[in-house]
């Protein structure tokens, strides 16, 4: 099942789109929503500061995770190498790291920037929801045994994801202060 929803070309709508990321991944493991949740806010900054276009995020949850951030722009995003003193530039380092796949697709309207995560199979969701409630019987002296969580790919995925730790951080930082800055404040969508 795929959830959409469209943001207004605000600096606010990053974070309303994590939440929205978080809400709709909350069946997830904690480290799977967390790099969800930081390559969507890349994504929706780099459509805020690069595109000035309102955005639309859709979250498909088939066979793993998909999510795709659809804007309006003309460009095409461009992966680049900042240096350490450099504020930007990171973002799509960020979800090349983190992401199972990742890629840009043109629409007839601009571009849709996409990323995978491999996530457990239903049958693995809910055994991973029958885990929960053993460790918590094991945690009252239970004698029942954990059952695995993730697949092999989602155990890449959350690797990944301690791994960048520190971007995450970081990004949740820049995300928070995002509002404040001066020409986002002043963004706008062209005029079509």
């Amino acid at each position: 099942m795929t959830e959409v929803r469209r943001f207004p070309c605000r600096p606010e709508s990053v974070t309303a789109a994590r939440r929205f990321v978080r809400d709709r991944l909350r069946d997830e493991s904690a480290d799977i929503v967390e790099a969800a949740e930081l390559m969507t806010s890349e994504l929706a900054s780099n459509c805020i500061r690069h595109a000035h276009t309102e955005f639309e995020l859709s979250i498909g949850l088939r066979e793993g995770i998909r999510v795709e951030v659809r804007d309006m722009g003309d460009g095409r995003p461009v992966m680049r190498s900042p240096s350490p003193a450099e504020p930007s530039g990171r973002g799509l380092r960020i979800v090349e790291a983190m992401a199972s796949t990742w890629g840009v697709s043109p629409s007839p309207s601009g571009k849709v920037v996409w990323f995978t995560l491999a996530s457990p199979a239903p049958a693995a969701r809910e055994e991973r929801g029958a885990a929960v409630a053993n460790d918590a019987g094991a945690a009252r002296g239970s004698s029942s045994p954990g059952i695995d969580r993730a697949s092999a790919d989602a155990s890449r995925n959350a690797g990944a994801c301690r791994r960048v730790g520190a971007w995450w951080r970081m990004g949740a930082r820049l995300s928070r202060n995002l509002v404040a800055w001066p020409p986002l404040r002043r963004a706008r969508p062209r005029p079509a």
